[in-house]
């Protein structure tokens, strides 16, 4: 379940071939990051698709809340809140919650809003000029420095116009295994509640809360 979570939120970050960082390229990547700091929050529509030696493994699809540190992700097996502190996870098929209090690591995997700036830390870009689903677009690929981090390589395509990530191809370690996250809408200037990002058991009154913490 942590992986999945960690390849969904990944898609709503900006992270980061062993190349020059040139000026131009980290700019559009600033671009792109500054759309999950500004005025409102974030609201997004994704799916994912995981591949192993070029072989469609799953799909998963669904909706990210994003505000700041926080989050909200809802697919048709599992919804996650995160309110900066306690985490909900609640499983459709058993009606069971979990509620745990990440540690730093666990934030890492989960949490969107860690992943803001990991694009300049230890990273290499290349970038060219392409095109997805009729739009323009940059492909920024990201490479690792040190072939032990974690992802390993990411390749990004960006909207020219408006520096939305609307596809990100992820590979965490140097094998044949890869996840494609594709993004179908993206809005920003969203206006969210603190009550969007805790679990209200009210709205599920048959669930079986498991307290982790």
């Amino acid at each position: 379940m942590k992986k999945i979570l960690w390849i969904i939120v990944l898609c709503m970050t900006v992270t980061a071939t062993k190349a020059q960082k040139t000026p131009d390229t980290r700019k559009i990547l600033d671009k792109t990051a500054a759309l999950f700091t500004g005025k409102g929050g974030v609201k997004a529509i994704f799916k994912a698709d995981n591949f192993s030696n070029g072989n469609l493994q799953g799909s998963i699809s669904g909706t990210m809340c994003i505000l700041g540190n926080k989050f909200q992700m809802s697919t048709p097996e599992i919804i996650t809140w995160y309110n900066g502190e306690t985490q909900w996870s609640y499983i459709k098929a058993s009606e069971e919650v979990n509620v745990n209090v990440p540690t730093p690591e666990e934030q890492q995997n989960l949490n969107p809003y860690t992943f803001i700036g990991l694009y300049k830390k230890g990273y290499g870009y290349q970038l060219k000029e392409t095109n997805l689903r009729g739009k323009a677009c940059y492909e920024i690929t990201l490479t690792a420095q040190n072939k032990q981090k974690h992802p390993y390589v990411i390749i990004m395509d960006i909207d020219k116009n408006t520096h939305v990530p609307m596809c990100i191809r992820i590979q965490p370690q140097k094998e044949d295994k890869w996840t494609r996250i594709s993004i179908h809408q993206f809005h920003t200037g969203q206006s969210f509640s603190a009550n969007d990002f805790e679990f209200n058991p009210k709205d599920y009154p048959q669930a079986e809360i498991i307290d982790l913490r």
